[in-house]
């Protein structure tokens, strides 16, 4: 299988790869990565206060935070008896079944299992 030479000059070696004229006019792709934006110095062209500066790299949790609690970990509270019971029931369903995301007919079968029924008015 052999291609015909490039119509534009006879010249050419016919064996030598071909490159389609639109990409060998196309100028060169520029780096995609850009300039390092951490090289330089202050990027903002204006002095303007801010109420928070985030890129001071310090602890921007809040004095209040749920999460930096040390009391509010997982695992660290108190279940009622109710609570502990259903979650034992999930967990013995998945171990019997095997099922690591039990449906929602599955725990409504879970629930009815440990007694709970719908009160009709």
């Amino acid at each position: 299988m052999t291609t015909p030479p490039h119509p534009s000059s006879g010249d050419e070696d016919p064996a030598a790869p071909r490159i389609p004229a639109s990409a060998a006019d196309a100028p060169p792709l520029p780096d995609r990565r850009g300039r390092d934006r951490r090289a330089g110095g202050e990027r903002r062209q204006k002095a303007v206060s801010v109420s928070v500066e985030r890129r001071a790299g310090t602890e921007r949790r809040k004095e209040g935070d749920r999460r930096a609690e040390a009391g509010k970990r997982a695992g660290s509270y108190d279940l009622d008896a109710e609570t502990m019971e259903f979650i034992n029931a999930v967990s013995a369903f998945k171990e019997r079944t095997g099922a690591a995301f039990p449906t929602w007919s599955d725990i409504l079968g879970i629930l009815r299992d440990l007694g709970y029924e719908k009160r009709r008015p």
